[in-house]
């Protein structure tokens, strides 16, 4: 009887430390979040510092050099980009109420009149979908200009927060190993090989990963915008991002930024849809082709099924930061199950 009763104490002890700390974990989730920013921002600009590191100026100086360059780009995108996006947003609205919706109603009264497959009734109800449908997009797209505005505005309210991401970024500039060897110093002496191992893989797939899928997006995007404005493409400012941003997600990232393109070429006054798939089929090419194969490598080596499972999963638990994290985490995944666990069994079936 005491048996039984100490274990249940113990379930019920271990049930409520698991709740605490779950609720101590959403409360200072922010904060977590905060600091695995500071780490992604260090890992993107860490060897841009080992560089000046080289050239024998002291870290502490060369960390404050590539800090200040690092806010002046941010600064400098911040101040041109948003403007062309939000103005391109409200001439995609009114494109959208006008000339699209006026296209796509041709569209379909042609093919009520032929009425080849389809029964008039189904084809009516279509077309009024379609007409409607496409009526709320202007709306749902100004409603975005808004929330993105008052996004904007959030964010610069939280300054604190801001320059609490500045200066966890640049302490972590400072000693950034000697952060390294204190966790390892957390573990036992037994485990510190291993502790430095997993440490030494985290650098490895996160840092080539994030560095070499920033610079592969933004020749993606930079290259279809070119593309574009070349064919004389409106919206190329939102395309080329569209393209860029979605081009993370391997296969199908492409095939989506291809979307938007595509409906657009069926208006008139714009590029024949032809040189449209052209343009993104050569663009993607020399993305597999060229700049994967020189800027990842094999930093990610996952099948495409996974790279997806894993951007909805991150994308659902932690929004855009899971998003950007989903495919570092689960190439470190794979490389410490194939270390330790298969490598183990192989082991033991030899």
């Amino acid at each position: 009887m005491d048996a039984k009763l100490k274990s249940n104490m113990k379930l019920v002890l271990f049930t409520f430390a698991l709740i605490l700390g779950l609720w101590f974990l959403k409360i200072i989730f922010p904060v977590i979040s905060l600091v695995i920013i500071a780490l992604l921002i260090v890992y993107l600009i860490l060897p841009l510092v080992e560089i000046l590191v080289k050239l024998h100026l002291p870290r502490t100086i060369a960390s404050i050099i590539i800090f200040t360059l690092f806010i002046f780009i941010i600064l400098l995108f911040s101040y041109f980009i948003p403007p062309l996006i939000f103005r391109e947003i409200r001439w995609l609205a009114v494109y959208i109420a006008t000339d699209f919706r006026q296209y796509i109603i041709l569209l379909l009264d042609q093919l009520k009149q032929a009425d080849l497959i389809l029964g008039t009734n189904i084809v009516s109800t279509l077309t009024s979908a379609a007409i409607s449908y496409i009526e709320s997009i202007p709306s749902y797209l100004m409603q975005w200009i808004g929330r993105a505005h008052y996004l904007q505005a959030s964010f610069l309210g939280g300054i604190w927060s801001l320059l609490g991401l500045f200066f966890l970024v640049l302490f972590l500039l400072f000693d950034i190993d000697g952060i390294k060897e204190a966790l390892i110093g957390l573990f036992p002496p037994r485990y510190r090989n291993k502790a430095a191992h997993v440490v030494s893989v985290v650098d490895d797939k996160v840092g080539s990963y994030l560095r070499g899928n920033l610079v592969r997006c933004s020749l993606v995007g930079f290259a279809t915008g070119i593309g574009l404005l070349i064919i004389g493409m409106p919206f190329v400012v939102i395309l080329s991002l569209t393209a860029g941003l979605l081009n993370i997600i391997y296969n199908i990232g492409p095939i989506l930024a291809a979307i938007p393109a595509i409906l657009i070429s069926f208006t008139p006054s714009t590029p024949h849809i032809a040189l449209i798939i052209i343009l993104y089929a050569v663009v993607q090419l020399i993305d597999i082709f060229l700049l994967a194969p020189v800027f990842t490598g094999k930093a990610v080596d996952l099948k495409p099924v996974t790279i997806v499972f894993a951007i909805l999963c991150g994308a659902k638990l932690m929004g855009l930061l899971g998003l950007i994290l989903a495919i570092p985490f689960t190439a470190i995944l794979k490389v410490l199950l194939n270390h330790y666990y298969f490598s183990q069994m192989n082991g033991e079936k030899k």
